[in-house]
């Protein structure tokens, strides 16, 4: 489903502060204990979450490499989620980033500044060509939110803090990730009337 780009820009500025908010509030000595997703530190994890800003750049000068054009937000998902080594490839990613990150906090602040200053002088409809296909500006930015967004809730989980995200951002998140679940358990979980499975990830 399509998302409102207006909507998107407030959520992806919004999981930005939130973002930063939470790295000011890491203690130094929690940067290299386990992080919320087991396989991470927490300063691998914000490694892996910068990759949320740093591809926006990356994408917007990127030459097409893929001769698909994605609809929307959730179609990039399906796309990316195809690969069933995507997982271990973020995750290695995320360990080597984690090596060069030696001032998590200044690195994310400053990393985050000259991104939303780009994303503020992109428009809409401009074509990202990402690994999976071509997508408009919005649209992919849609996703970085919900990186950004997930992530940021793993980072606060990981280091004891409060676990939440603005509501700007928690919309745009359920909009875009509620449209890659069936949509019968999902209703019948939101109405009380039958429990989501244990093991239900929209994500794999």
């Amino acid at each position: 489903m399509l998302q409102h780009p207006v909507a998107v820009r407030d959520a992806f500025a919004e999981a930005a502060a939130t973002f930063l908010a939470t790295t000011t509030a890491v203690e130094e000595h929690q940067w290299d204990l386990p992080g919320a997703l087991g396989e991470w530190t927490a300063r691998q994890l914000t490694a892996h979450t910068l990759r949320a800003f740093t591809t926006v750049e990356t994408y917007l000068m990127a030459e097409p490499t893929v001769d698909r054009v994605m609809a929307d937000a959730t179609e990039y998902y399906r796309a990316a989620l195809s690969d069933p080594t995507v997982h271990a490839s973020v995750a290695q990613r995320g360990r080597e980033a984690a090596r060069q990150l030696d001032d998590p906090v200044g690195e994310s602040e400053a990393t985050a500044a000259r991104v939303l200053a780009l994303v503020a002088s992109t428009l809409d409809d401009e074509p990202v060509n990402t690994f999976a296909g071509q997508i408009v500006f919005s649209e992919y930015l849609a996703t970085r939110a919900v990186e950004l967004g997930i992530h940021t809730l793993d980072l606060q989980h990981a280091t004891g803090q409060a676990v939440g995200l603005h509501p700007a951002t928690s919309s745009v998140l359920l909009s875009v990730l509620t449209g890659l679940a069936d949509p019968t358990p999902v209703l019948l979980a939101l109405t009380g009337r039958r429990q989501l499975p244990a093991s239900f990830n929209v994500l794999g």
